[in-house]
């Protein structure tokens, strides 16, 4: 029997894959990165059978992911191991046994090796829930890989495992480390100021008032709420968090008062719009709350404001607050498609956004691996397309991705029903958060077109007209191509009719959904990453050109997304790939739509592409700022193996790089290549590689972008998200002085001592604030040296306790000012959420990496790309 064909040579019962799946231990170990010198790194598998039975030479193959390519149709065989590897689609492979591989008996080990592209730097490049499978039985996952902690994996302790390149001679030799103890308690320690030094956060443009020795006690007496009619929502949403009652006229005291009034701010010399503008005091003297705004959003933040000055026993301090956002655009993208999030869970999300004035939620409800809303009609995009099993046939659901496993069932399957999307909407909207849903397309279309390609399938002995009218690909297309995220068939067809039949049916539905709640206003097209080659043997495009209609496939059908969307009466959103031609943006003119939102996200300092945020803006596009290097919240926090995170754009993103970022000054940002080198970008009157901002007036506003490949579990979402999104939602609204200068010396200084009041007010508040409410965020690991035998500890966020254990974690004390430690002693430390029931991940306090470590400011980017070579195909087979 062939290779494709020894699934069927020895008969496997369910009993038996049962067995095996329960008893077989599979370990993953990366052995090297740079292997042979080349942008590939080496692999191990080993199996060991701890059950009683042995495992054949066939008939049974194990399905895994991870984010790497073997673009090769038979497969890429390992003689010397006896498998053959084989490549699905976009992160899904199988492994199958060969006549070499003989039998593994019980007690027996097998380790196989393997080399892939690209790097492994991370933990998370590996995925849980590996399983076993054969013809006809129900798939199986093996138990230990099983496990979110991915104990399965080794750990990644030495250079070649954590550095992207180790060649000592390269250009792009990895300078990059895990932080020490030591490293952290010089680079990331703030100095502790005892206090929270900025009563709110995001920080407001006037505070002319604030006496923490003058307070009002809402529990001392009955305080009630009365409101102006237009204020009735926001009244109604302070009642029920503060459970009091609104009242038509207000007492002599002891009463919140909202006025509908309006409301001026102005920041060095600009005047703020006033629609989210606010007023409030706190008067202890007449124990009364005042709120002036002009809108409903305004009254809103008042009350945020306000919710933030109470303490938990009803205490408020006598303030003044006069406030107003820096930008109307201050938004989060949740990915839903890559691994679903409940409703509930959006809820969560909605919440935290609402507390620090995140007012746009970026839905990416779409994409390869997932279609995640209901389309009356079309019910395929649910059945098949947001559902993930193990079904070699392709019919019946999307191939596994992302370590989903093989049965149906959350994260890697699930979607909102019609109701549920609504449900989302009115949440928000009481929050007064925009919800702008994200169809991507052409690209990132995998689970649409398989859907649409389910329904043709369903239809075609009943009708062929209607078969077809949905249809997203034209069947007898046999380009070849592969997207940056490994799929080959994920770019929905331009040339197609029914392409624009299917997208006006998508966009009838989102209108319908929201006309009555909040009005559609804003359709997010995607547009990105296209990849080469695609629908070049399209018979159905060639017959386009031909016609002379159009020869650039792309802009036609941007051209026919904005003039569907303008018959709506919806402005028009992408990311900035997406309205590119070549390396320009688009012609505006060639958009009917009120105002076209950029998204400008590829800003990789060595590749050029930093100036299209601002290309964009002087161009008349209004531009949302979302840079890879600093506000993609999918990356890790260090640069350390065991952190979760992609680090295709930088090798980290920690709270303070979000802090820092720039989004009028740009180019200030930069700071080094992704090897870890430092890096000048513009040098002297630089136009042509840094033009300037000449329309301040086009940047909307900023974006933090939650990709969703690593969110599996709620826990690892609340990490990713929190604290970060505290440092988004302080940009967004609130413009640092620094922030506009010139010179990098005066830019470090000043928002170097802004950092130290912003991470104080994170220890000694904001993060006792989400644990009361449930958040997991991330708690940082602390900094330690020793000096005389004392024991000197630091925290990111002043506030937070360190622990020590010297049993190897069995018990832990508080670290005190007075604490001594042996030096010929092991010890751990770990750092305590400000409620004290949870902690970092735990560190030792004298791992030494003997290597000295970069400036933790750097940016390391994984170039994203396919590379094959004849050297490296000799290696897939030969290693």
């Amino acid at each position: 029997c062939n290779i494709h064909t020894r699934l069927h040579c020895a008969a496997i019962s369910q009993d038996d894959l049962d067995h095996f799946s329960r008893n077989i231990q599979l370990n993953f170990t990366l052995l090297e990165n740079s292997y042979f010198n080349q942008k590939l790194y080496q692999s191990e598998i080993l199996l060991t059978n701890n059950g009683v039975r042995t495992l054949p030479s066939s008939g049974w193959e194990i399905y895994f992911s991870q984010p790497n390519v073997y673009p090769y149709p038979e497969g890429v065989e390992k003689p010397k191991y006896g498998v053959r590897f084989f490549f699905l689609m976009g992160n899904v492979y199988r492994m199958v046994p060969t006549d070499h591989f003989g039998k593994l008996k019980p007690g027996q080990r097998k380790a196989i090796r393997y080399i892939s592209e690209h790097s492994n730097v991370a933990l998370t490049d590996v995925h849980p829930n590996w399983y076993f499978a054969s013809p006809g039985l129900d798939a199986r996952v093996i138990e230990n890989t099983a496990d979110e902690s991915l104990a399965f994996v080794s750990p990644y302790n030495s250079p070649a495992m954590w550095k992207r390149n180790t060649i000592a001679n390269d250009n792009d030799y990895d300078r990059y480390n895990p932080l020490t103890a030591a490293d952290r308690y010089h680079k990331l320690s703030a100095e502790d100021m005892g206090t929270n030094p900025n009563p709110v956060l995001p920080t407001p443009v006037q505070m002319p008032v604030y006496n923490p020795l003058s307070r009002i006690n809402l529990m001392a007496n009955t305080w009630v709420v009365v409101t102006a009619p237009l204020f009735a929502n926001e009244a109604k949403y302070l009642c029920d968090v503060w459970r009091i009652q609104m009242v038509l006229k207000a007492p002599s005291s002891f009463y919140i008062n909202f006025v509908e009034e309006e409301v001026e701010t102005r920041v060095r010399g600009r005047t703020l719009p006033t629609h989210e503008a606010y007023d409030l005091k706190v008067e202890s003297s007449t124990n009364t709350i005042t709120i002036r705004a002009s809108q409903p959003a305004g009254a809103f933040y008042a009350v945020q404001t306000l919710l933030s000055l109470a303490e938990n026993n009803g205490s408020i301090p006598e303030s003044h607050v006069i406030d107003a956002p820096r930008y109307a655009y201050r938004g989060i993208l949740i990915d839903v498609a890559r691994n679903f999030q409940s409703k509930e869970k959006i809820y969560r999300y909605l919440d935290v956004m609402a507390m620090y004035k995140l007012n746009k939620l970026h839905f990416h409800l779409t994409d390869d691996e997932g279609w995640r809303l209901a389309i009356p009609g079309l019910e395929e995009l649910t059945e098949l397309g947001a559902t993930r099993c193990h079904d070699p046939s392709r019919t019946h659901c999307l191939l596994p991705f992302l370590g989903s496993g093989p049965l149906p069932g959350p994260p890697g399957t699930g979607y909102y029903s019609v109701e549920d999307y609504r449900d989302i909407l009115r949440y928000a909207t009481a929050r007064h958060i925009e919800v702008i849903p994200e169809i991507d397309m052409p690209g990132h279309s995998h689970a649409a077109i398989k859907a649409m390609e389910a329904r043709y399938r369903r239809l075609l002995a009943l009708n062929v007209t209607e078969a077809s009218r949905f249809l997203l690909s034209d069947l007898q297309d046999e380009s070849e191509y592969l997207s940056v995220q490994a799929f080959a068939d994920g770019a929905m067809n331009p040339c197609l009719k029914s392409t624009y039949t299917f997208i006006n049916r998508v966009l009838n539905s989102l209108y319908a959904m929201h006309r009555d709640i909040s009005p559609l206003r804003i359709f997010h097209f995607g547009g990105d990453e296209v990849p080469t080659g695609t629908w070049e043997k399209s018979p159905v495009c060639t017959r386009l050109r031909q016609s002379g209609i159009t020869s650039d496939l792309k802009k036609y059908m941007v051209e026919q997304i904005a003039n569907m969307t303008s018959l709506f009466g919806l402005d028009l959103a992408a990311w900035e790939d997406g309205v590119m031609s070549n390396t320009k943006p688009m012609r505006r003119e060639l958009f009917p739509n009120r105002q076209v939102y950029v998204y400008a996200w590829n800003n990789v300092w060595e590749w050029g592409t930093m100036r299209r945020a601002y290309d964009f803006a002087n161009s008349d596009f209004k531009v949302i700022v979302t840079p890879a290097t600093n506000m993609y919240l999918d990356h890790p926090y260090e640069p350390d193996p065991r952190e979760p995170g992609l680090y295709w754009a930088t090798r980290f993103t920690d709270t303070k790089k979000v802090f820092a970022s720039m989004p009028e000054n740009l180019y200030m940002n930069a700071d080094t290549f992704r090897s870890g080198r430092n890096i000048t970008i513009c040098k002297g009157d630089d136009s042509e590689q840094c033009p300037p901002l000449q329309k301040r007036e086009n940047i909307e506003g900023i974006q933090g972008s939650l990709f969703g490949e690593l969110l599996r579990t709620q826990s690892v979402t609340d990490y990713m998200l929190l604290p970060r999104l505290l440092a988004l939602s302080e940009r967004a609204w609130h413009e640092a002085p620094w922030e506009s200068e010139t010179s990098k010396e005066r830019i470090y200084r000043a928002m170097e001592k802004d950092w130290k009041r912003f991470a104080n007010t994170l220890g000694h508040k904001e993060l006792a604030r989400l644990d009361r409410l449930g958040y997991k965020y991330r708690i940082p690991p602390p900094g330690a040296v020793v000096e005389n035998n004392v024991l000197r500890t630091s925290v990111t966020f002043p506030g937070l306790q360190v622990e020590i254990s010297d049993n190897a974690g069995s018990s832990w004390r508080i670290v005190e000012a007075s604490t001594q430690v042996d030096p010929e002693k092991d010890y751990l430390l770990r750092t305590r959420s400000a409620f004290g029931t949870r902690y970092s991940r735990e560190i030792s306090l004298f791992e030494d990496n003997n290597i000295a470590s970069v400036p933790f400011t750097s940016i390391f980017v994984m170039a994203a790309g396919l590379t094959t070579s004849l050297f490296f195909v000799s290696l897939l087979h030969s290693v």
